[in-house]
């Protein structure tokens, strides 16, 4: 038997180093790593709670801080060297915390802001109870009539009702209403309603001893006798929501207050920055913007009528329009039934009848006769203001002119037996505008679907595009959190609309419609020439704005019927 012998040569391998003390188990990493977990399951419980503060959407920011710390702490944990994979968990985790804190800082006041130095310094304080009643008082950031801040009420009953008056002042402006009616009735709670884009939302109603409270505190606020419970009374105040910077929104709140037998009504006015519009910002389409500028800035004298039905913006579109001509050059008056704003170098008047023994007309003319370049009446009330306008006009003064009317046929129509002289009236007259205001869909809620190609075509609206239509989200659509609560959009507050806009029906004359209207030829055939013209009618207008994805085909249809008394929806 073969003899096999097998040489087995073993080589020698050194073996693993054995780790050195604290190689698995290193006491600083786990204190590390332990404070790190703290601190996300802190930040994501407080995020929680603080959203419901501020009314910031918490299933949105809970769901980023949670998944922001766990995408964190994974690339943490699969990072070889410990202290690289910390400084990425902090980049993301902190990143995400951080744009929290920013968006939250812009709605808050400045007492109420974290991580910043007046943070600091209410820590450093010791936060006791005074610095929170303080906090309450920031909330909404007042200057009274005199310009100067309100002191904080130290009797703990105004000091709630001063606190009632924050918070609803706060929640006006955050909500975009342009008014607030209140009346305070005895022995009921005060009744709340908000006027947002031009729809009314009813508010929680406030406890009657409250509320009264609350008068008496804008009344003072506002300038005026808070002991007056039947005269009318007006003045006004400023009041700002947000961290103190670019953020914050700032509203000039005119306080109207009026008193009978029934109790006592007060109405807020709220007029912002965003509404000192100029013409280009009203909502005209480009082809009527391009008609209407020559027109503002280029004719020196004429006639230019403003219509629509009221709370259709015809004074903000005026304004606009006088905002264009240049005031420093230009002696530019107005006369109104009532001031909405007041504009910057325009001598403004408030037309007052002194017990009625002066006419609308009759002041104006007294108006005319200093001379302006340029001259608005916010209303045509009176045959005597219409022909005093056309011959103005023809004396070489511009005039613009605003009154209610359905469209731009029945304006004409109501200035012509104005002025009761077909000749003198079309030898001035520039144009006649007829308007809307629609709602902005809004962008971050807003629904898309395939239109009617039958109602593309009625409306003379490409076919072809394949362009979706939007509308609102219906209300089964609204997700909702794990508690089965809504989530309302935090852009527009669930209403499903952002804003308002103007749509416009716009007829310029030329010679041949001016020689039409003063033959006293039918406003049939003006029309008709008109068209010919490319004019467009409002209901194309609005139409090409659902088209565009700014509004929808309710709003249009709301918007160009015949308008009703609106019933007040829960703001």
């Amino acid at each position: 038997m073969p003899d096999f012998t097998v040489n087995l040569q073993w080589t020698s391998l050194p073996l693993a180093a054995l780790p050195t003390e604290g190689g698995y188990f290193d006491p600083i990493k786990i204190v590390v790593l332990l404070l790190m977990l703290i601190l996300f399951a802190h930040t994501a419980t407080w995020v929680q709670a603080d959203t419901k503060k501020v009314r910031m959407p918490p299933g949105l920011w809970v769901s980023l801080v949670f998944f922001g710390g766990l995408v964190g702490l994974v690339a943490w944990l699969l990072i070889p060297v410990f202290f690289v994979g910390l400084l990425v968990f902090l980049v993301v985790f902190g990143g995400v915390a951080i744009a929290y804190v920013l968006q939250r800082n812009q709605r808050v006041g400045p007492t109420q802001t974290v991580l910043t130095m007046a943070h600091f310094k209410r820590l450093s304080s010791g936060g006791n109870k005074e610095t929170s009643a303080k906090d309450a008082q920031d909330r909404t950031r007042i200057k009274d009539a005199a310009g100067k801040t309100p002191e904080w009420p130290k009797d703990p009953d105004q000091a709630a009702g001063y606190q009632a008056m924050q918070d609803l002042l706060f929640d006006a402006i955050w909500r975009r209403s342009s008014d607030v009616r209140m009346d305070l009735v005895p022995g009921q709670p005060l009744k709340i309603v908000y006027r947002v884009d031009g729809v009314d939302r009813l508010r929680e109603p406030i406890e009657e001893t409250v509320a009264t409270i609350v008068f008496a505190h804008l009344k003072r606020v506002a300038g005026l006798n808070p002991e007056e419970n039947r005269r009318p009374q007006s003045g006004s105040f400023k009041a700002s929501i947000g961290a103190g910077g670019k953020g914050d929104k700032t509203a000039q709140v005119e306080v109207r207050t009026s008193g009978s037998s029934a109790g006592q009504r007060m109405i807020l006015k709220l007029i912002s920055e965003e509404q000192k519009f100029r013409l280009p910002d009203i909502g005209l389409a480009k082809l009527q913007l391009d008609q209407l500028q020559p027109l503002v800035t280029e004719a020196k004298s004429g006639v230019f009528l403003v219509s629509g039905p009221k709370q259709s913006g015809i004074t903000s579109t005026l304004y606009a329009i006088l905002r264009t001509h240049d005031a420093f050059l230009q002696n530019i008056h107005t006369l109104e039934i009532s001031k909405n704003m007041d504009l910057e170098n325009i001598t403004q008047h408030v037309f007052d009848s002194q017990g009625g023994t002066v006419t609308y007309g009759r002041r104006f003319r007294t108006l005319l006769r200093t001379e302006p370049d340029v001259c608005m009446s916010g209303d045509l009330p009176d045959a005597e203001t219409a022909q005093l306008a056309a011959v103005a006009a023809k004396q070489g003064k511009k005039i613009y002119i605003g009154l209610n009317a359905r469209d731009t046929f029945h304006a004409l129509r109501a200035y012509l037996q104005a002025v009761n002289d077909p000749a003198l009236a079309a030898a001035g007259l520039l144009g006649v505008s007829s308007q809307r205001l629609v709602r902005l869909l809004c962008t971050n809620c807003r629904k898309a679907y395939k239109p009617d190609p039958a109602l593309l075509k009625k409306g003379n609206l490409p076919t072809g595009e394949n362009r979706p239509f939007y509308r609102p989200p219906n209300p089964e659509e609204i997700e909702v959190d794990k508690r089965g609560n809504p989530i309302i959009c935090p852009i527009c507050q669930g209403s499903g609309y952002l804003g308002r806009t103007g749509v416009f029906e716009l007829l310029i004359l030329d010679d041949e419609l001016r020689g039409l209207i003063a033959a006293g030829s039918d406003l049939a055939l003006v029309k008709t020439a008109a068209r010919k013209k490319g004019m467009l009618y409002l209901q194309e207008v609005a139409l090409f704005k659902v088209y565009e994805g700014l509004t929808s085909i309710n709003e249009v249809l709301r918007v160009t019927k015949d308008p009703a008394p609106a019933t007040a929806a829960p703001a």
